[in-house]
């Protein structure tokens, strides 16, 4: 995460960074600034996903800096201030946090925290909506054969025909609506690249399903059933991005 620190005092911005890179694994600090023009200069430079921002600047206030930007903002910004009467303004203009000097480090932790989930969401719902894009862009390719290579034969698919795909050692083995399981010599990767744009989810380092033949998603129980009943597990780490995907498919 880039992060420009912007304080009309150095021992303030010192001791946010201190904080910072004690507290927080990616706290990259790319600028500083103590006035409007300076931290101007840095924003268009360093393109930042967050500004520790005060509200008393050498030239001006934070809100005359924010005041030169379109908006929406393109970076996250939380105001660290001694005044408290600014709070509701800094809400107006779109900052996601107000922290009160002295600095709270667990406060400020929170905030942070709070920043990473929102530019965490984000990308993930740009990723998803390029999804989306791209399906409806190539709905009429979607389903579009696939060519398999079987032991010594090659075997043409139609995605809507897999059911889902389980990997098996140096094999995958891809399970059809017909109920015949094709073995091939493929790792799940390569079957996930070629089919992560037909509607393909990853579940689990071994479990790859086609998403409109999923019935049930259990979080806490972390697995997903299929229409015909089979549970297929889901990792930790993958059950928010296999819950927000299932989520959007369903709006489409």
């Amino acid at each position: 995460m880039r992060i420009i620190v912007v304080d009309d005092e150095q021992l303030a911005r010192d001791a946010i960074i201190k904080i910072g890179n004690q507290r927080i694994a990616d706290f990259e600090v790319v600028a500083q600034a103590g006035s409007i023009h300076e931290a101007q200069q840095a924003i268009l430079q360093h393109q930042p996903d967050l500004l520790l921002l005060d509200i008393q600047l050498l030239d001006g206030s934070g809100f005359d800096l924010l005041a030169l930007f379109p908006s929406p903002l393109k970076f996250k910004v939380i105001f660290i201030t001694a005044y408290e009467e600014y709070a509701i303004k800094a809400f107006k203009a779109s900052a996601l946090d107000y922290l009160l000097k002295p600095i709270d480090a667990d406060e400020f932790v929170k905030s942070i925290n709070k920043v990473k989930y929102q530019l965490n969401l984000e990308t993930f719902n740009k990723s998803f909506q390029t999804f989306i894009h791209l399906y409806h862009a190539n709905i009429g390719e979607q389903n579009q054969p696939i060519i398999i290579h079987s032991h010594s034969s090659l075997i043409r698919l139609l995605p809507s025909e897999i059911f889902r795909i389980e990997e098996e050692g140096n094999y995958a083995n891809i399970f059809l609506l017909s109920g015949e399981v094709v073995k091939v010599t493929r790792t799940l990767n390569s079957l996930e690249e070629e089919l992560k744009s037909r509607g393909f989810l990853r579940t689990h380092k071994s479990h790859l399903v086609n998403i409109q033949y999923i019935k049930t998603f259990h979080s806490k129980e972390l697995n997903i059933v299929m229409v015909d009943g089979i549970k297929v597990p889901v990792s930790f780490r993958k059950r928010s991005q296999v819950s927000m995907s299932i989520t959007q498919w369903c709006k489409m």
